[in-house]
This record gives C-alpha cells, sequence and structure tokens, in this order.
C-alpha cells in the first residue's frame, strides 16, 4: 500500500506482475469513519485485473496504528494481506478544513487525473457513495470520465445534503450516541487515545456532511450507476436507492444484498460487487 502524491489517494494493491498492466483501476471509498483498510478482503477478488485505490480522508492521526477499519471480517475470508492504512504521513495541507463532500471530491479528482491513466470505476460505501459521485461529476468536468459509479447502503447525494448534525458543536457524549443510531463501529478494548481518534474521524466526516451542498438542481452523470441496498439496513431507507435515479441519464441498476449496512467484510457483499465491477471493467 503506497500513497500517490501527497496522502489524500491511495494505491492498495500495485501492479503484481501480471502481463500487459492493469486493464482498468478502481476507487474504492469508505463511509463515515471508515478507512482503506475496510477493503482488505476485497483485495484478492479484483486482482489480477484492477489497480485498486482509495483515499484517506480528512481527520486521521498522522502516527501509529490505524484506526479500526470496522467489524471483524466474515466467516471463511482469510486474513487480510493488505496492511492496516499508513498513519505516519502529515496531514496533506488543505485537507483539515475541505470544503464539504464536493471540495474533498474536487481534490481527489485532481489526485485522479494525475495519477491514473486506466479506465476509472468508483464504489462507495454510505458517505463514500456521495463522495464517489461528486468525484465522479469533478472527473467528467476535467473530460476524464469514469466507467460507471456503484453506490451501497447509501442515501443519495441530496439526501445527505439536507442533513443539519451539527457536528461541530457535538460534545462526544452526543457524538457516541449519534455513532450508536448509526451502527458506526467503534475500536472495542483499545486506550483510550484510539477511541478518542477514533471519534475524531467520525466528527471529521460528518462535518463533511453537515458541509455539503449538492445544489439547486439534479446533476446527472452520462453513464450508468448502480445501486447495492442491504436487506438488513437499520441505517439507509429502503425508498433512498430510487432518490439515485436522478443522478443518472441512463436507467438504474439496482440490487438488494442479503446483508446489513456495515457490509464491506461480507462475502455475500463482496462476491456480487466484484463480479459487477470486473464485468464492466472488461
Amino acid at each position: 500500500m503506497r500513497a500517490l502524491g501527497d496522502g489524500l489517494l491511495w494505491e492498495l494493491a500495485p501492479e503484481r506482475g501480471w502481463s500487459g498492466g492493469p486493464e482498468a483501476a478502481v476507487l474504492l471509498l469508505p463511509g463515515v469513519g471508515g478507512g482503506a483498510a475496510d477493503f482488505a478482503h476485497w483485495i484478492r477478488h479484483l486482482t489480477p485485473g484492477f489497480r485498486i485505490l482509495s483515499a484517506r480522508y480528512p481527520g486521521r492521526r498522522t502516527g501509529g496504528a490505524a484506526p479500526d477499519p470496522g467489524p471483524g471480517p466474515a466467516t471463511g475470508l482469510v486474513e487480510p494481506t493488505v496492511p492496516v492504512e499508513p498513519t505516519d504521513l502529515a496531514e496533506p495541507a488543505g485537507l483539515v478544513e475541505p470544503a464539504g463532500l464536493a471540495g474533498l471530491a474536487a481534490r481527489l479528482a485532481d489526485r485522479l487525473t494525475q495519477h491514473v491513466t486506466e479506465p476509472l470505476l468508483i464504489f462507495g460505501h454510505s458517505m463514500g457513495a456521495a463522495l464517489g459521485y461528486e468525484t465522479a461529476w469533478q472527473l467528467a468536468r476535467r473530460r476524464q470520465p469514469a466507467l460507471a459509479l456503484h453506490a451501497c447502503a447509501a442515501f443519495s447525494p441530496p439526501e445527505y445534503a439536507g442533513f443539519d448534525l451539527d457536528s461541530r458543536s457535538m460534545d462526544d457524549g452526543a457524538l457516541i450516541g449519534l455513532i450508536t443510531a448509526l451502527a458506526i463501529p467503534l475500536p472495542r478494548g483499545e486506550p483510550a487515545r484510539r477511541r478518542q481518534e477514533a471519534l475524531r474521524a467520525v466528527r471529521a466526516d460528518l462535518a463533511l456532511i453537515d458541509a455539503y451542498d449538492y445544489g439547486p438542481r439534479p446533476r446527472p452523470l452520462e453513464y450508468p450507476i448502480t445501486v447495492w441496498s442491504a436487506r438488513d439496513d437499520t441505517v439507509i431507507p429502503a425508498a433512498s436507492a430510487r432518490l439515485w435515479q436522478p443522478m443518472t441519464r441512463h436507467p438504474l441498476a439496482h440490487h438488494t444484498l442479503p446483508v446489513a449496512h456495515h457490509c464491506l467484510s461480507s462475502l455475500r457483499a463482496i462476491e456480487p460487487i466484484a463480479r459487477a465491477l470486473r464485468g464492466e471493467g472488461q
């Protein structure tokens, strides 16, 4: 795993020596409080053939071990072969106070145009889906459109823009209450310092949502969007799936997975989504 440039964009699985190099790149974006380590089990399902990328969101600590990547791995999965996120880099300049999800997406699109030449697919989970949409929009404005966008267990972008979480004024008690309501996993049995760092990451992500302004009218992409709903999701209502339709000029593809909201370690989510990504990346 290595940083590309200033540490906003990361490569999870550099080329492993297959002939001809990767056919495409896939950008994997986690939800609130998450990180690249959330996708550790995805690598063996997407390689060879894909260059696998992720992003390091603001608010992550700059030294020591990475924040907890989420709930434990699914039964039957081997231990991840990718290390947890390196955190020994300083925060990239300008990333501590981004202008919401749209501002972070603009910077992420800049890094992608600098470091990625392969055809690109974007996958986002929860908040990462809205970031993925805005990144796709920014890439299209730069005339370097992605091939497709996949949104998993996510509100639509206008729904995220409508939230007023008041994250900056929340004390830790209120923040933990919201984290519990949203079923965001926090480190268990860890030093208090690590728990505070996880809270800092969640607060920073909620601030991205608070500052997000979608705009007055739909901005449809010129290529398909696939929405993956989690059947047992207690965070995202089922009705949110159809609200993604105005985000694309194409008919929306919609699938329901037999998983809960936090599904990035579940084979029931990984396998069908990886198959779909592979089909579009060929």
